[in-house]
């Protein structure tokens, strides 16, 4: 479709929200109502007033598109904030039509023109769309991995002085609270703010805290935390955070008695070497490799892999970017 024929417009811009919502349900097999994606926007403070970029066709279709964020990250050098894609999304009607590369484009500009160094976004590498990404000089950041432990092999001990019991609504600032002590001292996209359970759709029920969140308590003390989602096959640990092992290992050994006869999986994109070493002293398989990828690109001259993953602690083995995290 030449150029002339379709617009690239910000969220606000776009005449029917519905056609965001179809792009994305369509591409992502997310069915972003528009009230969804205002909660998105009013709860997390590292969404852009833009809050997203589309082109969009003349008969008002929404092609492609995503959202843009301004993210502040923790470097060896200090606090830097850098330009987030999140949710990229091609219509399948729309694909290799050059849409998305003509955002992408729009987005660098944006991001440039806002005072931003670098872009990141993070995919699978499997996807074609990686051919483009290289083609736009991105480059590597980091590799997602798993930790798994499947029913026949030896259960985690249960440390006595560590009590895991269930979440309530009292807990979201004691989980912001463990999570900020948590990553005080490593690097990556650590911040988040503070109505963060509610930018993950806490409201409209896609994270189910009450029934997936457990809590571990040492005393009167809160220690960390799992978000487990869990079926009779696998329990699959989005995020797990503690601030010592007795507490991650309690974590552990909870969601392998509550689901005996699961493999249990444990995401370690938000995880140091310090916390995937907790893991394999329980006795799991870490760290294996995925197809996820985190994707950075610099907008002042050629990426540089090597520097940049020095730079966000890559190489230290202090980088993090969970799930929850990722654009």
């Amino acid at each position: 479709m030449p150029l002339a024929d379709f617009r690239i417009v910000y969220f606000d811009e776009v005449d029917d929200p519905y056609q965001v919502t179809l792009l994305f349900q369509l591409s992502l097999f997310f069915p972003a109502m528009p009230n969804v994606l205002e909660e998105m926007r009013a709860n997390d403070d590292r969404y852009t007033s833009e809050f997203g970029i589309f082109a969009v066709t003349r008969d008002g279709a929404v092609a492609a598109g995503h959202l843009l964020m301004r993210i502040p990250t923790a470097t060896t050098r200090g606090r830097l904030d850098v330009g987030g894609v999140n949710a990229v999304a091609t219509r399948p009607d729309f694909a290799r039509r050059g849409f998305m590369t003509s955002i992408m484009n729009a987005t660098h500009q944006y991001f440039r023109e806002r005072g931003l160094d670098h872009s990141v976004l993070t995919t699978s590498g499997r996807l074609g769309a990686m051919v483009m990404y290289e083609r736009l000089d991105y480059a590597e950041l980091s590799r997602s991995h798993i930790a798994v432990k499947y029913p026949k092999q030896p259960r985690t001990p249960v440390p006595s002085e560590v009590l895991v019991r269930s979440f309530s609504d009292d807990d979201i600032p004691i989980v912001n609270k463990v999570y900020t002590e948590a990553v005080r001292k490593s690097y990556g996209f650590i911040h988040r703010p503070s109505d963060f359970l509610k930018a993950r759709k806490y409201a409209t029920g896609e994270m189910k805290p009450k029934e997936n969140l457990r809590i571990a308590q040492r005393g009167d003390t809160a220690m960390g935390y799992a978000y487990w989602d869990s079926n009779p096959r696998i329990s699959e640990a989005y995020e797990i955070i503690a601030l010592d092992s007795q507490s991650f290992q309690a974590l552990l050994a909870d969601a392998e008695q509550r689901n005996p006869g699961a493999g249990i999986f444990v995401w370690c994109d938000g995880l140091t070497s310090l916390e995937i070493g907790w893991l394999r002293d329980a006795g799991y398989q870490v760290p294996i490799e995925t197809y996820g990828i985190a994707l950075v690109k610099s907008l002042k001259g050629k990426t540089d892999s090597r520097k940049l993953k020095s730079l966000y602690g890559v190489e230290l083995g202090k980088f993090r970017l969970g799930l929850w995290d990722g654009t």
